[in-house]
């Protein structure tokens, strides 16, 4: 069957760290929950600052664990350090072009492998400012660059992809 859409890139860890912070599950709740947990023994340390002047013991806990969120926030940028250098190693210290396929079923060419989907393994959509990602699962998906389309647009594929999948979760 003939190519509909097409999309193409080279991945870049600033797309694996989009991908990351915004469209995989795991690493959205990290990141949030860090955000929210910072804040949060941020008041606790301004609390025992000003109601218990010189009590180190009762800021010692929430300093603690300002610090663990604070490692909770780098998570993203550390996961996606990871998989470039993985993608790094399994092509022989070079990156590829990525080209992603949508006919009869979507085919994925990442240098020398190649990988086929079917629509039904489709089960989520997320969208970040740089990327489109299909989910497979809850931590892993096939990314499109928002850019990237050489047949075919953005925004014929959007319609489309939602009529392809009827796995999606409404």
């Amino acid at each position: 069957m003939e190519v509909l859409f097409e999309n193409r890139y080279t991945v870049s860890r600033r797309m694996l760290l989009s991908f990351a912070r915004g469209a995989s599950f795991s690493q959205r709740f990290f990141f949030r929950f860090s955000i929210v947990g910072m804040g949060i023994c941020l008041l606790a340390i301004a609390y025992c600052l000003v109601f218990l002047p010189g009590d180190w013991d009762a800021i010692l806990s929430p300093a603690v664990s300002f610090l663990l969120c604070a490692m909770l926030f780098f998570f993203p940028n550390l996961t996606a350090r990871i998989l470039y250098r993985n993608t790094i190693r399994l092509h022989d210290g070079t990156v590829p072009e990525t080209v992603i396929r949508f006919s009869d079923e979507i085919t994925m060419e990442e240098g020398t492998l190649s990988v086929r989907f079917g629509y039904r393994q489709v089960t989520k959509i997320r969208e970040t400012k740089l990327l489109y990602v299909l989910m497979l699962g809850k931590d892993s998906g096939i990314i499109l660059d928002k850019s990237g389309f050489s047949v075919g647009d953005l925004a014929a594929f959007r319609s489309f992809i939602l009529k392809q999948c009827p796995s999606l979760k409404k």
